[in-house]
């Protein structure tokens, strides 16, 4: 996605941190991989303040996320990412013994020392322009791991990410394909229903996932998932890089993870393993 100056200028409007609109609560524990993450990094200028976005768990120590997200992190090098995960609140009613949802709370919260994955082709143009360096759809994605244990994550399901192969076959039939995005956003819901879920009705491929769906991303989705559904099983395609416009339109773009996930997986230790990525 560039910047053009022909009949109209492209206007991104992609902050650093996007709730999900038109969408329901996401209350299954398989969705408990999806969590939010805080990163504090000042910038060039020594100004620093709080970042938030989505991260979910492909490995008991590795997290996925866009990389702009991260992007100061990276480049100050202050790599510490605050990790929090959380879940629905129920309660039984008195009056009529009714279990019902009354809010998302955080269930853990702990601080890892990571080391932050970019693709190959966004750390030269960092090296290049520092803080100036512009993150492209094709790869506004990254990778966070850490070496020790992880006992607090020992119950949760790991989410799988799509393989090369299956990218290559996702992006040639996306029309027919049934895309869901899971978020955690208490800064733009409302409501006490902080984690949610929407399927996408109307999307294609720009070299990334182009939507102008009924479900939107919002400030504060960022990172967030988007899976696609494989043989029945829902795999991590995208995560959210936010909304772009011109003067006319917007729409929202999420960044497809691979090729580049698989490639940053390689240079991983070799005590991480990503399923996806040996095929």
């Amino acid at each position: 996605m560039r910047l053009t100056s022909l009949a109209f200028i492209l206007i991104l409007t992609i902050s650093n941190a996007f709730a999900l609109t038109n969408s329901s609560p996401a209350v299954s524990n398989d969705w408990t991989n999806v969590m939010q993450i805080k990163s504090e990094a000042p910038d060039s200028r020594g100004d620093s303040t709080p970042g938030y976005c989505n991260a979910t768990l492909i490995n008991e120590n590795v997290l996925i996320t866009a990389a702009h997200c991260v992007k100061l992190a990276y480049i100050s090098g202050m790599k510490k990412i605050e990790i929090q995960v959380g879940q629905y609140k129920y309660i039984t009613r008195k009056t009529d013994g009714q279990v019902v949802r009354i809010g998302y709370v955080e269930k853990t919260r702990l601080t890892k020392e990571v080391h932050v994955e970019l693709p190959r082709s966004l750390t030269d143009k960092i090296a290049r322009r520092g803080e100036k360096a512009t993150i492209e759809p094709s790869e506004d994605m990254a990778l966070l791991w850490w070496n020790e244990e992880t006992p607090e994550f020992a119950n949760i399901v790991i989410a799988d990410i799509v393989s090369p192969t299956e990218h290559s076959s996702m992006i040639k039939n996306l029309p027919q394909a049934s895309l869901l995005s899971v978020t955690i956003n208490p800064f733009s819901e409302m409501s006490t229903d902080t984690k949610r879920m929407a399927t996408l009705n109307d999307f294609k491929w720009k070299n990334y996932v182009y939507s102008k769906s009924i479900s939107r991303v919002e400030e504060g989705d960022s990172g967030a998932p988007l899976f696609a559904q494989i043989n029945g099983k829902f795999k991590i395609f995208a995560v959210v890089k936010g909304r772009a416009s011109t003067v006319f339109d917007n729409w929202d773009a999420y960044s497809a993870i691979n090729p580049n996930a698989c490639e940053i997986a390689n240079r991983l230790p070799t005590f991480i393993k990503i399923e996806a990525c040996k095929k």
